[in-house]
């Protein structure tokens, strides 16, 4: 009975220790920042997380062609991003393109997928390296 209850131990702390090595996943700020660059069509590195507020992050960016600053604000429901401009609506209207995030890779990659409503959509990958 000792050997069992030795082996079932050293099990559940194998698997743990498998878990707690692999590849972390992208927080909250990286999947924000590189949706709302997703959507733009900017790096994700040039989008910063100015502040939060409750679940909403506020993001901006520096247009360097004239030194613009665009405000946009962010919230991940499940595996759905949900964004709006600021100020601006939450593009959450059943109308609107839905903005998905998918964690690939064992956490080397986040792919952006935009369903644009009318069965076709647009998907992006990005590495790690790209977004950090």
């Amino acid at each position: 009975m000792l050997f069992v209850s030795r082996l079932i131990a050293f099990t559940m702390l194998s698997a743990s220790i498998s878990l707690a090595s692999a590849a972390p996943f992208f927080e909250v700020e990286a999947i924000c920042r590189t949706a709302i660059a997703s959507i733009m069509g900017r790096d994700p590195k040039i989008m910063q997380v100015t502040r939060t507020v409750g679940d909403v992050l506020f993001l901006t960016y520096v247009r360097p062609t004239d030194n613009f600053v665009w405000t946009y604000r962010c919230r991940i429901e499940g595996n759905r991003v949900v964004w709006a401009g600021e100020p601006g609506r939450w593009r959450d209207d059943p109308n609107d393109e839905k903005v998905f995030f998918e964690v690939i890779e064992g956490g080397r990659q986040l792919r952006i997928i935009e369903d644009h409503g009318d069965s076709s959509s647009t998907k992006q990958l990005f590495d790690r390296e790209q977004i950090l």
